[in-house]
């Protein structure tokens, strides 16, 4: 309301003018900032809610579906939700804090609208989700200053928990994981006199085998028990090293337990019923061997805390309350309307952007792998069936499994594989022969990078890996293809599907794998040229399957 005071002096009158405004209007602060009306200030926020997930809808679906889905990653569904508990839990804490809302933000906003077009463009999920959390910081900055990011860096941190382990990353984790429980089980069934013979990551037995698969690796209970590991250590105890400790204990913790569940597998086999390893009790394992990780926790900060006692906390002066001008002033998110324009704008502006850059992907047309010429020079071949539970697990879209006999010299073997995926947008990609020879059993022997100088193409990079099973030994050469390019590094192979799905719209890709055995006596060079010279009749004729 307006107030019009007049007052008589000597020097004549005067008008003295006070504007008076009301709760429902805005006022100025101290530092320039200013206060919003409940409506306002729920209008606007409401705005950037709606902003932000026009543009992350379909990348939060996805996330969520994956959760649902992927058993590796069920943790997902508990992580928000903590999240949220322990900004309430903070809440007065929050709410005595001052905004210093900082433009640097607006760099994180940017940053994070150029990492989600990198994610969307280029297929690559981890980018398009991690994208989230970037934009989340710019808010926080941009509306509340560094202060408040700093207080809420915790549960924002926590974050990066819900979001699923690139595929390149978590094939990396899985099979050390599959290994390291193998060779404890290995060394522990024997004092249990348990007759074994381990290969790899499969243990014989003497009545059947145990494959220690990617399912019981133990990364299932790895991810659950660190994300567990984090709330309670951020539940029961005050001590930050305790915490750190505690979340970094559950790594060995969930190693240790699932080469429990190994052991216990092979005794069910040995002394009971090998049918009982593969049916209720097996499934069962996965809840008990949890909740013994669980115990092994709780043992250990119990440990921690009889040996290390906690001081009882500091008492420190009561915070005054603040009043409600007070709590009107801190009001202050969103606030500021040049800011709220800003990110407005480049929110909107990615969504329009991937809006009209929507178009489906480019699928060239190409001949199906099953008609790959059986006869390549002196080489014959026929296809070799794939089990049913591999080929589940590879996923491609389309594959050729071929074994060729040299018809010159009928002792000389060599097996092709290819596999390829017409889309990578999904999260599906290749699995490296790195993890899936060893995972059958052959350990790994040599392995280096050689290049490969066909007529016709230009030379490009294999990876040569002998491998070794038994008495046995075998050479492998394999490479990653797409658009006539060729490629060894899982790394440059993913470079590369995210700057081909950019510039073509297109993010399909392979894997060529040849496989020969080394003959008694024979050297490595000298089979390694057996499969190069075949794949001097395999690389002109790729361009028909896998589309330049």
């Amino acid at each position: 309301m307006l107030r019009i005071c007049l007052n008589s002096t000597r020097d004549g009158p005067a008008v003295i003018v006070s504007l008076v405004q009301t709760q429902e209007l805005q006022t100025a602060t101290a530092d320039g900032q200013t206060v919003l009306s409940r409506a306002q200030y729920y209008w606007r926020l409401g705005l950037l809610l709606a902003l932000t997930l026009s543009l992350y809808w379909s990348t939060i679906a996805r996330l969520i579906a994956q959760w649902w889905s992927d058993p590796n990653f069920s943790h997902g569904f508990f992580v928000p939700l903590f999240t949220a508990f322990v900004i309430w839990q903070e809440r007065d804490h929050l709410k005595r804090i001052t905004p210093a809302a900082s433009w640097s933000g607006l760099a994180f906003i940017a940053v994070a609208m150029c990492v989600l077009l990198t994610g969307q463009l280029g297929a690559e999920l981890f980018l398009a989700r991690f994208s989230l959390l970037i934009l989340l910081a710019g808010l926080i900055v941009l509306f509340l200053g560094w202060n408040a990011f700093r207080a809420v860096l915790f549960p924002w941190a926590f974050l990066l928990l819900m979001i699923p382990i690139p595929a390149i990353i978590f094939n990396q984790i899985t099979f050390p994981l599959q290994l390291q429980a193998s060779k404890l089980a290995a060394l522990a069934l024997p004092l249990f006199r348990v007759p074994i013979l381990r290969e790899g990551n499969v243990i014989s037995l003497p009545y059947m085998q145990l494959e220690v698969a990617e399912a019981c690796s133990g990364i299932r209970s790895l991810m659950s028990l660190a994300t567990l590991a984090v709330i309670y250590g951020y539940l029961a105890e005050r001590r930050i090293w305790v915490r750190c400790l505690l979340a970094i204990a559950s790594i060995p913790i969930a190693i240790i337990a699932n080469s429990v569940r190994i052991i216990g597998t092979g005794l069910l086999v040995q002394y009971w019923d090998p049918d009982k390893a593969e049916g209720y009790f097996h499934a069962s394992w996965g809840w008990i061997i949890f909740v013994i990780s669980l115990l092994l926790l709780y043992a250990l900060h119990s440990a921690i805390r009889a040996i290390w006692r906690e001081q009882p906390p500091a008492t420190k002066a009561a915070e005054p309350a603040s009043n409600a001008d007070d709590a009107r002033i801190k009001k202050t998110f969103v606030a500021s309307t040049s800011r709220l324009a800003a990110s407005a704008l480049l929110i909107a502006g990615t969504a329009a952007f991937l809006y009209l850059h929507s178009s489906a992907e480019t699928f060239p047309p190409r001949a199906t792998l099953d008609s790959f010429p059986q006869q390549l020079g002196t080489w014959e071949g026929s296809d070799v069936a794939i089990d049913k539970d591999v080929l589940a697990v590879l996923d491609p879209t389309d594959y050729l499994s071929r074994a060729y006999q040299n018809a010159q010299q009928p002792d000389q073997y060599a097996s092709l594989f290819i596999a390829y995926f017409a889309s990578q947008r999904t999260g599906k990609e290749v699995h490296s022969p790195k993890n899936c020879l060893p995972g059958a059993g052959w350990s790994p022997l040599e392995s280096r990078r050689i290049h490969i100088s066909v007529p016709g193409h230009a030379p490009f990079p294999a990876n040569r890996y002998v491998v070794g099973k038994g008495d046995s030994r075998a050479l492998v050469l394999y490479w990653y293809w797409a658009h006539d390019r060729g490629v060894a590094s899982e790394y440059w192979s993913k470079y590369y599907l995210v700057a081909d799905s950019i510039r073509m719209n297109r993010s399909d890709g392979s894997i060529v794998r040849l496989t020969t055995a080394l003959r008694p006596g024979e050297s490595i060079e000298s089979a390694s040229q057996r499969l190069v010279g075949l794949v001097a009749y395999i690389v002109p004729r790729l361009d028909d399957y896998i589309p330049r």
